[in-house]
């Protein structure tokens, strides 16, 4: 998917691979009246902070930005990578939007039964940016992936928010805080 954006970050642009995406994935529809319209109006926290920042980054410092993102199923393991460019010849962005990894599951899911997933309260922790679940073993912790999980959501769910999300989301909060306490 490609969809470019003016210097105010409004959509200008969006490919018909845009648009077959977003509906197929009940997005919003690219075409108009959301031409015009902020990409920041089409998406939740906490991704509508995250890219703002760096959509203001890339427009500021006028350097590329790339990320390898999830976009998971129950049955399918999707990664794709978001590129961010600076247009050459007038004040806005080009953003690039590219299936990277889309294999079945396969090894990586959470082993049958809850109990492994349990904390002490009996709660089961997902983080609410990729859905991986925390597992606890002595001395480890790990995140994986749980379809079983997504598709039939055991009781005692509860949210956080796992390493690789707290560092690509947070990332900028977290150097601050550092950044505080080292004072």
């Amino acid at each position: 998917m490609v969809f470019c954006l003016d210097g105010e970050l409004r959509i200008t642009y969006c490919n018909a691979a845009g648009h077959r995406f977003a509906r197929e994935s009940g997005g919003p529809d690219f075409r108009l009246p959301t031409l015009g319209r902020s990409v920041l109006d089409c998406m939740t926290e906490p991704d509508r902070a995250c890219y703002a920042r760096i959509f203001r980054r890339v427009l500021t410092e006028r350097q590329p930005w790339e990320h390898l993102y999830e976009y998971s199923t129950p049955d399918l393991h999707r990664q794709f990578r978001v590129r961010v460019l600076p247009l050459m010849r007038q004040t806005g962005l080009m953003v690039i939007s590219s299936l990277e990894v889309d294999p079945v599951h396969q090894g990586v899911s959470c082993p049958p039964g809850e109990k492994g997933y349990r904390n002490g309260q009996g709660l089961i922790l997902m983080c609410c940016g990729c859905c991986r679940t925390r597992r606890r073993a002595p001395g480890e912790e790990s995140w994986e992936w749980g379809p079983d999980f997504i598709e039939r959501m055991p009781f005692g769910v509860t949210h956080g928010i796992c390493p690789a999300c707290r560092k690509h989301y947070y990332a900028e909060e977290l150097y601050e805080l550092e950044k505080g306490a080292a004072r």
